[in-house]
Order: structure tokens, then sequence, then C-alpha cells
């Protein structure tokens, strides 16, 4: 298998020069100074020697807390809207209905909102993300937040969540459930006077945002619900010392949570099938492509691939990956290719060049601290991408990859589908657009890999299959398929 996709050209410049920021520049401040690599050599030169990484790069980024749930999405690629909602199932009924109420209320909603607004080809945006908490082996806490933005908002609204659930009994439950009966009176009193808030706007929502920790209470105020929009969103926390005769149990009941270890690797067993040859460039070959894992399901998909033979290339999002070290390492050893796919899936065109560099090199950096490989592989988020985008990646020596046969299995969630798709569709040179977030692309992929071996197809990496159809690759540029 050919590495010399590795053109790792971070130049140690891009850090000095301040790229790490998260605050917009004053009106009038230029972006900051980053090496300038013009043009990519052909993946038949020699790759330069690998660049290190500082650690800090990325570090105003947060890596969601997840300790209990398993990540799944709501996407929407549209003219007028963009949508990703990454949500946790938790095998509880009533959470799982109260939360996919709430997704599809939020979405209807903002749909709405949208609706035939697209300004020059600009469109909205809804994104958001989960947190999850396991307290004392019982208690659930899951918040779920983010943004709506469209063209010409002054600035973005707040979403947000919450669902609670005992794992003890299966059922949801409300704050006042953990409460003295004169618990929540007390706390409301607290909360307002801590926030400044006037006691004639409280209402019976004011604490629905909550979360339970192994440290203590958390209560969400949000952005323009109870206090001005100047004050952004109020984040309030109570260590359980300080909750003493509120709570209906004592701080010395709850159980602090030890995280479970990283499972050790262990190589599957490879079938002893005769395996297909790669890399003839004579012969049909697709480069199967993997966005926003890695998931649950994504080492079940690398065994299908050890099983059958061929490569993938795994385009991931960055603040999952601490939590997935093994099965990214996993990827790089059985030589899998990883391509980034931004931190938190933000809709790239829509930032400021800070926010964008932070979105760009936060994910690059976690996969060379996790697995020691770099890449300059980008799969823009919804494929979207503008000339700041472009010009940004120039300067960094990123390639993006977007697709020349898009599968929808994000829309459909049906195995039988997207093999039908995959296998009436497929050309030679099709970098083919999948998601291992879900369980029924790996349910397809059990069909699709052998099919495609068994019709001749040679499955390649990105970069193996540009390599080996010529394309002359270079950085900033957009690639759809080997030509």
């Amino acid at each position: 298998m050919k590495t010399r996709f590795l053109f790792i050209l971070l130049l140690l410049s891009l850090f000095l020069s301040g790229c790490n920021g998260s605050t917009e520049p004053a009106p009038g401040t230029p972006s900051p100074t980053i090496s300038p690599v013009a043009t990519m050599e052909p993946f038949s030169s020699a790759p330069p020697a690998l660049t290190p990484i500082p650690p800090s790069t990325g570090s105003q980024l947060n890596t969601p807390t997840r300790e209990y749930g398993e990540s799944t999405a709501f996407m929407q690629m549209g003219e007028d809207l963009m949508i990703r909602i990454l949500y946790p199932e938790t095998n509880l009924p009533a959470m799982d209905d109260a939360i996919t109420h709430w997704v599809n209320e939020t979405v209807a909603e903002y749909q709405a909102e949208c609706l035939g607004y697209q300004t020059n080809g600009d469109c909205g945006e809804l994104t958001a993300e989960y947190e999850s908490y396991l307290t004392d082996n019982r208690w659930i806490s899951i918040q779920i937040t983010g943004i709506f933005d469209k063209p010409y908002l002054a600035h973005p609204i707040d979403i947000i969540g919450s669902f609670h659930g005992d794992l003890s009994t299966g059922h949801s439950i409300r704050l006042e459930d953990l409460l003295v009966p004169s618990g929540y009176s007390i706390l409301e009193t607290m909360v307002a006077t801590a926030a400044g808030v006037e006691a004639t706007l409280i209402d019976e929502h004011f604490l629905d945002h909550w979360v339970l920790t192994s440290e203590g209470l958390e209560i969400t105020l949000p952005r323009g619900t109870y206090l001005p929009m100047s004050e952004g969103t109020k984040i309030l926390f109570y260590p359980y010392a300080e909750l003493e005769g509120i709570l209906s149990f004592s701080e010395e009941s709850v159980t602090v949570q030890v995280p479970s270890p990283v499972p050790t690797f262990t190589p599957p067993k490879v079938s002893t099938a005769p395996q297909t040859q790669l890399s003839d460039p004579t012969k049909p070959m697709v480069a199967l492509t993997f966005d926003d894992g890695p998931g649950k399901h994504t080492s079940r998909l690398l065994d299908i691939f050890a099983s059958y033979g061929g490569k993938g290339t795994f385009f991931v999002i960055g603040n999952i990956l601490e939590n997935r070290a093994d099965v990214i390492n996993r990827m790089v050893s059985e030589g899998h290719e990883i391509g980034g796919h931004s931190w938190d899936h933000r809709q790239l065109t829509k930032l400021n060049a800070s926010d964008l560099n932070n979105q760009l090199t936060g994910t690059r950096t976690k996969i060379y601290e996790l697995t020691g490989t770099d890449t300059a592989l980008l799969r823009p988020p919804y494929g979207s991408y503008n000339s700041q985008v472009q010009n940004m990646c120039k300067d960094m020596g990123i390639v993006m990859v977007n697709w020349s046969l898009d599968t929808l299995d994000w829309k459909y969630k049906d195995a039988d589908r997207l093999y039908h798709t995959i296998l009436d569709e497929v050309q030679d040179g099709d970098i083919i657009l999948c998601h291992d977030l879900y369980g029924s692309t790996v349910d397809a992929m059990e069909k699709v890999i052998p099919e495609l071996i068994a019709r001749g197809y040679q499955l390649v990496t990105v970069s193996e299959l540009l390599d080996q159809r010529g394309d002359v690759i270079e950085a900033g540029e957009v690639y759809y398929r080997g030509e």
C-alpha cells in the first residue's frame, strides 16, 4: 500500500503565527500569517519528513463529556438549511422518545424559519451536539446544545434540550424527583439571586435545563430567556456540599464514576479467501469513504474490510476521537486512510478566519496526537466550501475531498437501499460517500464490499485512487473522483 500521499506540510510557523486563537480579529486586522504552500507535488514524489505538531494546537476546542449512550445523528443537506443534530440512543424508551420528539420539533421549527430563505447561495445552519452524564450508576442527564444561524441574523440563536432518566426504573425524571419537598423553591431562589434574574420573570420552565454530574448540579439559563441577550447563556454550578438539605440524597451516597479502560486492540481473524491485489492502474478501482465517525459500528466495518480485503478512507470528527483512540489506531495499523471532517461538524463557510483555523487544525492535531500520523485530507462538512476555506486549505497544505456518488445513507438509513444504490450506480474512479455512524450503513457493507470485489473493483484509499489515476494534487483544490 502506498503511503506517498503523506505530504505533511504543516509548518511550525503556522502555530507561531497564532492560528489557534478563538476570538474574532478586530476590523482591519489581517488574518494570521501562515506559511504558504502553493502547489502540492504529484504523489509520485517522496513525502517530506513529518513536522511535529505542538500539542496545544486547538486547545480551545472542547471535547464533550459522553458517559452514557451511543451517538446517532439527524442530518439533512437542503438548499435552505443544513442540519446536523448529534444525539444519543439510551435504550430507555421514555428518554429516547423524548429526545426524538425534541429533535423532530426543533428541525421542523427551523425548517419553517428557513423555507425559501436561501440568499446568494448561502443557506441556514442548524447544528447541535450532546453531553451525557451517568451519576451513581443510576441517574442519566443528557443536554443537547447548539445554534441556529442564517444569513443576516445579528447573532446565532442558541438551542438547548435537556433530558433525564433513572436507570433503576427506566423512567424519565424531573428535577423535583431529586429534591426534598421544599427544595425546588429554595433552588429557584438561589439560582435567581446568583444570576440576577428578577423574581417577576421566573416561570415554570426556569430550572428546566439541568444536569447532574458526579461533582454536583449544573443549571443553564439559555441566552435571552431570563436575562438580556447581551449577557449570553448563564451556567451555574452547585457542588453537592452547597446542596445539603435541598437534595433528597446525600453527597456521600454518590459513587464517583470510574472511566472504563480503553480496550486493547486485537487484530481480527483474517479470512483465508484470496485477496484482491490492489494498486493495479489497469483495473477499475473506487474509494469507499466514511464520514462522521468513529462510532460504535466502526470496529465492525473494519472487521468486514479485514475479512474481504480492500481499504477505506475515514473522515473523522475531532471531538469524538479521544474516546475512540483504539479504533482510530486500528485504522492506521490496518492501512486505512484518515482525513479530517472538522472538529464538530460546523459549516465552514459560516466561520470567521480564527474559528476556521481551529476547526482545521484541532482535528488534525488530535489525529496526530493519538496516532502519530498526520493527514492533509479534509472533507468539509456538507461538502461546503468557499474562497476563504480554499485559501486557508491552500496555505496549510490541505486537500479537500468531496464525492462523486452520494449514497444518501444518512437520509434513508436502509441497508438494502444503500446496497442497490452503490451496485447500480458505481463507476470506475468513484469516490463514494457513506457514514459509519449508522448501523444500517455497516450492515450494507457486509454485502457491498465482497460484491464490489467480486465485480473486479479494487477498494483503495482516496490517496491511492488519485495517485493511480495520475491526478496532480494541489492544496486548496477539491477532488470528486479519480479521473
